[in-house]
């Protein structure tokens, strides 16, 4: 987060987030005396607080994709939508400059001493019994394996977009818990790259959906500026520029957009319904429950 020319830092910074918090979750009655549930709001904090500029950016990449093909009467309202994301990414940048980063930083350092003071107790503590990692984290993916096929099974129309989110959701954390494995257990690297794929088609639905919304609500925040900017040219008597702002209207080009994520859905819900609802999802299901299956055989005494 440092560099500033670094356009992946917001993303990584998120992505580090994420499978922080997810781990932290996962194993959260091994790790109840290390975590508090401080540290688990601040980290949720500050993943919620660096949302808006992440979305703004991924917004603004698919923006510039469109505009190559966008007729001169749409170029408004894409330059329109543009601007408000770029200032949108502005403040967010602005937020992470200051408390966000104190914030997170007083948080990890925490996190570090707490995490390492107990390590030192189990050290001392050996002989005592402990919990099984391998069984552990068996009954973690098989209970994630399951919420996603449930999740994604109740998906039956375009506009379950909450259902859509949870599933994108459990298969991250899916994937975040067999990623440290995946070099020694033999169905682990099978399950990361098809959770993967999976992943990713379902951020890129709610990518479109998020940009949709945006949409959807720019018509009236357009209809405002546009009421301001004419007023102020009628108040400085300048009727000529008054003509001009009257005769353009990002409205075209925002309809033209809308149609475009549209398109793009239909198509992503297409690939989601024929591959991985006709099969896929089972597939990988069923290859994660092999996994947990090998963890158990692999932690039984020999």
């Amino acid at each position: 987060m440092d560099d500033r020319a670094d356009r992946e830092a917001l993303h990584d910074f998120r992505v580090a987030i994420r499978r922080l918090r997810s781990q932290l979750r996962a194993y959260r009655p091994q790790l109840e005396t290390a975590v508090r549930a401080k540290d688990r709001k601040r980290l949720r904090a500050i993943q919620r607080a660096t949302g808006a500029g992440r979305e703004a950016e991924v917004g603004l990449e698919w923006l510039a994709r469109q505009h190559g093909g966008l007729a001169p009467e749409h170029l408004a309202g894409l330059n329109w939508l543009s601007s408000v994301m770029l200032e949108r990414r502005r403040k967010c940048a602005e937020s992470l400059d200051s408390e966000l980063r104190t914030s997170f930083r007083r948080t990890a350092q925490k996190l570090e001493e707490r995490l390492a003071l107990m390590r030192s107790e189990q050290n001392l503590l050996s002989e005592e019994p402990h919990v099984s990692f391998g069984r552990t984290l068996a009954n973690q993916v098989e209970a994630h394996a399951t919420d996603l096929l449930v999740t994604l099974g109740q998906v039956v129309s375009v506009e379950h977009t909450e259902r859509l989110h949870e599933a994108r959701i459990v298969a991250k954390r899916l994937r975040y818990l067999v990623e440290p494995i995946r070099a020694y257990a033999g169905e682990a690297q099978l399950v990361v790259k098809r959770t993967k794929k999976l992943q990713e088609l379902l951020g890129d639905l709610n990518d479109v959906h998020v940009l949709m919304r945006e949409i959807d609500q720019s018509f009236e925040g357009s209809m405002q500026q546009k009421a301001v900017r004419l007023r102020d040219c009628l108040r400085r008597a300048d009727l000529e520029r008054a003509r001009r702002e009257a005769s353009v209207s990002e409205w075209a080009g925002l309809v033209e957009l809308y149609g475009r994520l549209e398109e793009e859905r239909r198509e992503l819900l297409a690939t989601l319904r024929d591959r991985w609802l006709a099969g896929d999802l089972d597939s990988l299901v069923a290859r994660a429950r092999d996994l947990a299956h090998e963890l158990r055989v692999a932690d039984r005494p020999h």
